[in-house]
């Protein structure tokens, strides 16, 4: 007849107080654990000679009790902590996904100043329209002043952008610059963002007629005109923005700046818009671009999700292997 045994023995743990506040040691002494096994023996009783064994030795451990954190550290032969791993960003169309979002939502979450600064944008618009007419007729009268320079500026608002932004990226995948690929990649969603969604949004909402239509500023049909915002202006501007936001150097700031006012100037004498049309697409542009920058920037180093990581409480259980000694750490946060 074969028969099966299975054995369990329970180790009892031992806990001996530190006296300290904060803190408990539990100590068990190794030479009196070593003999306990926690065995499994499936074996026959005619003709096994010697059971299977699985010997368990367990190290000491301390129990550090903290007002957030339950650290059960194993001493100073526990095997040292693995290296803290860099975040995987996400895929990009997750990235640009959360963009959008960002970007769309960031109202409802204004400061008081922010909506003051807000307030402060429309009330200047408000004002600045009551000269477009004449800035717009003196900028028509004057032509183009600024030759192949103004026409390549004014490009920027076009495909011609992409081709920049494809030069960042070509120019980080050879040079290995992992910022100059992130402003190709930025820059795309800040253009499929700004002037790919709210730009013609309200410029088809508000249907404001061009200057060359002659008539006037204030002449508007809703889902007709195409002026108000400039598109053009807040593509470029949305590229300069990223451009700009991406490096600390303060020439790349200006130069970047530069190009995008020399830009939209151009878009100004060819008669296409509006001071005010201008001014908003830069508004625009900028705004989008700038929060890009700065959301994906936290994304990518992992501090966006640790800010909306849900709270509660959290285990960590890490294996420890030491001379022939074998235990387990544990952190509780909560």
């Amino acid at each position: 007849m074969r028969l099966r045994t299975y054995g369990l023995l329970i180790a009892a743990f031992f806990v001996s107080s530190s006296g300290a506040a904060q803190q408990q040691d539990v100590r068990i002494d190794r030479a009196a654990v070593r003999g306990l096994h926690a065995s499994l023996l499936p074996f026959d009783t005619a003709d096994a000679a010697e059971p299977r064994t699985l010997s368990l030795d367990l190290v000491p451990a301390s129990l550090e009790l903290e007002p957030r954190t339950l650290d059960l550290d194993p001493g100073p032969q526990s095997a040292a902590e693995p290296a803290p791993q860099t975040p995987r960003p996400p895929s990009y169309p997750k990235l640009v996904l959360l963009d959008l979002g960002y970007v769309l939502t960031s109202p409802f979450h204004w400061s008081g100043r922010q909506w003051l600064l807000f307030s402060g944008y429309v009330g200047s618009l408000a004002a600045l329209s009551r000269a477009d007419l004449n800035l717009s007729d003196a900028a028509r009268e004057r032509g183009t002043t600024f030759g192949f320079v103004g026409d390549t500026l004014e490009g920027l608002g076009d495909g011609r952008s992409f081709i920049l932004l494809g030069g960042f990226y070509l120019a980080g995948a050879i040079g290995h610059d992992s910022k100059a690929k992130n402003v190709c990649l930025d820059g795309l969603a800040a253009s499929l963002i700004a002037s790919g969604l709210i730009t013609p949004v309200l410029t088809t909402v508000v249907g404001r007629e061009r200057p060359t239509e002659e008539h006037g500023a204030y002449s508007f049909k809703p889902f007709g005109g195409r002026s108000f915002p400039s598109g053009h202006v807040t593509q470029v501007f949305a590229v300069v923005s990223v451009i700009a936001t991406s490096y600390d150097q303060l020439w790349v700031k200006a130069v970047a700046y530069t190009a995008g006012a020399f830009g939209a100037y151009a878009r100004l004498q060819r008669g296409k818009h509006f001071p005010t049309d201008i001014v908003a697409g830069a508004i625009i542009g900028t705004a989008v671009g700038r929060s890009v920058v700065h959301l994906n920037r936290k994304i990518r180093s992992g501090e966006f999700e640790k800010a909306t990581a849900p709270e509660g409480a959290r285990l960590t259980l890490l294996p420890l292997v030491d001379d022939g000694a074998y235990g387990i750490r544990g952190t509780l946060a909560f």
